[in-house]
């Protein structure tokens, strides 16, 4: 399988759309459903200073993204957290792997970054399973901190500290 990890761009919005609106994809991220393609434009033309975003592709078709966002703060500029997607029909494929490696090279050769964290449902037992092959550890629970499907739900906090590698 030949999928492409490349940087995300504007032209990407309506692929972006058809991704987030996926029933797994909106299931496991804070997404609303009915994201706009308009939304999507608006968002990949403005893409804030420290979040570093890419898509993969497999025959032209976006089926995962991740976006990186770097601590801008003074005292936690050694941090980031990311968000991830891989499109509903495309898991199990090693797409989830190939994004995070993109961005685990990207924090520890390139932003030199000590910490990167995630918050993942706490029934989300295959990207627990993800994260924890690369190093990340939970680190805590939050207690019914999002509403999902009329309920609300807990996550975990989970992280990667570059020195335990």
């Amino acid at each position: 399988m030949n999928v492409n990890i490349r940087p995300t761009e504007e032209k990407d919005a309506a692929g972006l759309c058809e991704l987030f609106s996926q029933p797994k994809v909106q299931r496991e991220t804070l997404h609303l459903p009915h994201s706009s393609l308009k939304m999507w434009q608006e968002r990949l033309s403005n893409i804030p200073t420290g979040v570093y975003t890419f898509v993969a592709e497999l025959d032209e078709k976006i089926v995962g993204n991740i976006a990186l966002t770097h601590s801008q703060r003074p005292r936690t500029m050694h941090t980031a957290t990311f968000g991830i997607a891989v499109h509903d029909n495309y898991h199990d494929m090693g797409i989830g792997s190939q994004l995070i490696e993109t961005v685990i090279d990207l924090a520890d050769n390139w932003l030199n970054l000590m910490r990167m964290q995630i918050e993942v449902n706490t029934d989300n037992k295959a990207a627990i399973a993800l994260y924890s092959k690369y190093g990340f550890e939970i680190e805590g629970e939050a207690l019914c901190s999002a509403f999902r499907d009329g309920e609300y739900i807990s996550t975990y906090y989970m992280a990667r500290l570059k020195d335990q590698q």
